[in-house]
């Protein structure tokens, strides 16, 4: 069933199949779906298409009206948004802890006034490990589509008097800048706005209203009436499915990544006929009405595979399937109970639909708000969640499950970009101290920076560091590439280059996904990225003959949330003894891949620091801030035996 009048086309619902089976798929951690994520931008597509025939249609009729859109819009989000948020947040209350409870309630207070995507643009990345714990980020899309309702319609009566072939124009403009702004920010490395924002996705609901342009024209509907374009059904979905299973987390996308997902969607809106195999095929029944459900799958298939994950701990194929065919029943009775009888429910006065939207809004605000200002019910959480033990040890140590931060002392600084101020300052200490101790490496790196400075005084002491860099994955942000040049035009006033990365992103998980808890549970498998070892021996073979390069191996990972409370039982404060395992295979790996090497030579830490598990905490310290960094008060505890084992004098 149609929202609207129009010519109905069974074959959009079958599109709409199309689009949420691999992002359900996806979030579920399933491989071979690796590019699921794409649907989103097939939904983009539609929703372009859809709206923009609505209002087209409307206009030629001389009726169309801004209330009644709005109207049929809130007829179509709201309900089933809101009765997925409602029904959340008390289960989000009895799984969550304090700090994700209150991260829940500001995405309930962002989600609730459209701005989703702006809210986890800020707080993390789509494809952070992180955020497969966010019960509503999927509603970052939503928010992007409500944001388009806002403004388009206005643009379209605005443009309306200019002609057919000038709002075509114009929108054809706004659609070509938003994919150069969207290929901007991924080669500036700011994939994630160019993820979540607005700005950067209007081009592919623009690629759906250009569409119904077309469509609407006279020679539109007579090709498509004649049947010419059936073929490009086909090559549509191909272009789709073929995202579907190429793309995965590291791609570059949007951006023009997201052509093909796009292009295909258009080219199914064009051309599928019911005359078209294609058509034929997304007319079937099931596809239909896994379309009709799309929606209510949507909303309810990410909530649930984030709770089962809390809930149980776990995230197997088996539970994570279970959980979609539980989120389709869900789905099914929202559609039915909740979606399609408020669409129905035409009679009622635009007044009073606006005031219960309005209502509607307020209280769930008002939840997020509550969850906000109490910190997540932190006071209710520690006193009738948590045993006394537990809660004394987290009032005793989670205050020290905060960031290291060190700051610049002289020559004695670290940088995440290497740029020009960072030459001049590095030369200038050169000239005043002659070779500096160089540090290399992602965030890891900073904390044995950070380890290094607590421990000695020497003066000249330099860490070219950023979060997510390794040199296996060639990002613009990072500075790998411009480090080889700066090496070989410094290499007189360098010391020693000390490397060092993060460990787990060499451990893999089922998914082949690295940075990962679940490669840290109990039954997990070893499975180590050999191919990012290699790429990373060869980076270190690039650097400029003469220096003297050490890999320091990674330190052993605590692999335990300090942001959960309940982890701060006596029995559960303690290092996860399967990363202790894992990390010992790794540095064994790593140390025979080592051997033999002339360009570099390679330093077991994770020997040298002999981690248990009563590591992570040792008498009034809480040795690491989060589950794979070390603390400030870590820093301090473990500086000594860094450098130690890097044979360097002056310990404090």
């Amino acid at each position: 069933m149609s929202e609207h009048p129009l010519s109905y086309r069974p074959e959009i619902d079958g599109l709409r199949a199309v689009a949420i089976v691999p992002v359900v798929l996806y979030h579920a951690g399933l491989s071979w779906v690796s590019g699921g994520f794409v649907g989103v931008d097939v939904f983009f597509v539609i929703s372009g298409y859809l709206i923009t025939s609505i209002i087209l249609a409307e206009r030629r009729a001389g009726r169309f009206s801004l209330t009644n859109f709005y109207a049929r819009r809130i007829r179509r989000i709201f309900p089933a948004l809101f009765v997925m948020m409602a029904a959340c947040y008390p289960i989000a209350f009895a799984v969550m802890g304090p700090k994700g409870m209150e991260e829940f309630a500001g995405s309930v207070i962002a989600a609730t006034l459209f701005l989703a995507n702006v809210f986890f643009y800020d707080v993390s990345g789509y494809f952070a490990t992180a955020a497969e714990v966010k019960p509503l980020l999927h509603t970052w899309s939503l928010a992007v589509e409500e944001q388009f309702y806002l403004v388009f319609p206005a643009l379209v009566l605005l443009t309306w008097r200019l002609g057919a072939r000038r709002q075509v124009a114009i929108l054809a403009a706004l659609a070509g800048l938003s994919l150069a702004l969207a290929q901007w920010d991924i080669a500036q490395g700011k994939s994630d706005r160019a993820f979540f924002m607005l700005q950067t996705r209007l081009w592919e609901l623009m690629a759906g209203a250009l569409a119904a342009f077309w469509l609407a024209t006279p020679r539109g509907q007579a090709l498509r009436a004649n049947g010419r374009l059936r073929h490009g059904a086909l090559p549509g979905l191909g272009f789709i499915l073929f995202a579907v299973v190429a793309y995965d987390r590291e791609t570059r996308f949007p951006g023009l990544a997201a052509v093909p997902p796009v292009l295909g969607a258009v080219l199914v809106v064009l051309c599928a006929t019911p005359q078209s195999l294609a058509g034929r095929l997304l007319s079937l029944r099931p596809m239909v009405f896994v379309g009709l459900v799309s929606y209510s799958l949507y909303l309810w298939h990410v909530p649930l595979l984030v709770f089962a994950r809390i809930g149980t701990g776990r995230e197997d194929v088996a539970l994570m399937l279970g959980v979609c065919a539980l989120a389709f029943g869900l789905a099914w009775l929202s559609w039915h109970h909740v979606e399609r009888p408020i669409r129905r429910m035409q009679a009622l006065p635009a007044r009073r639909l606006f005031g219960t939207a309005a209502l509607a809004m307020a209280l769930l605000g008002g939840l997020g708000l509550a969850g906000q200002r109490s910190d997540g019910f932190r006071a209710f959480y520690l006193e009738h969640r948590l045993d006394a033990e537990t809660r004394a040890n987290f009032e005793r140590f989670s205050p020290q499950a905060t960031r290291s931060l060190v700051a610049d002392d002289g020559c004695r600084f670290r940088a995440e970009v290497l740029d020009d101020r960072f030459v001049a300052r590095f030369e200038s200490c050169a000239e005043r101290y002659g070779k500096a101790l160089f540090i290399l490496g992602d965030s890891h790196a900073g904390n044995i920076y950070g380890a290094l400075r607590s421990a000695d005084d020497t003066p000249f002491r330099v860490a070219l560091n950023r979060g997510g860099c390794r040199p296996y994955e060639p990002k613009p942000k990072c500075s790998y590439e411009r480090a080889v040049d700066f090496f070989a035009a410094h290499r007189d006033a360098i010391e020693r280059v000390i490397f060092h990365v993060s460990g787990s992103h060499y451990l893999h998980d089922h998914r082949g996904e690295g940075d990962s808890d679940a490669a840290f549970l109990p039954d997990a498998a070893l499975r180590i990225a050999q191919d990012d070892i290699d790429a990373t021996a060869r980076y270190l073979a690039r650097l400029p003959e003469g220096l003297d390069v050490v890999w320091l191996g990674p330190f052993a990972e605590a692999r335990v949330d300090l942001s959960n409370p309940d982890n701060y039982a006596p029995d559960r404060l303690r290092f996860n003894p399967v990363s202790l395992a894992r990390f010992a295979q790794l540095d064994q790996v790593l140390e025979a891949q080592a051997a033999g090497k002339i360009a570099y030579r390679y330093i077991s830490l994770f020997d040298a620091l002999a981690f248990d598990t009563d590591t992570l905490v040792q008498d009034d310290c809480l040795t690491f801030w989060d589950v794979d960094h070390f603390s400030p008060c870590g820093e301090r505890l473990f500086g000594p035996r860094v450098l130690a084992v890097l044979g360097l004098p002056g310990a404090n």
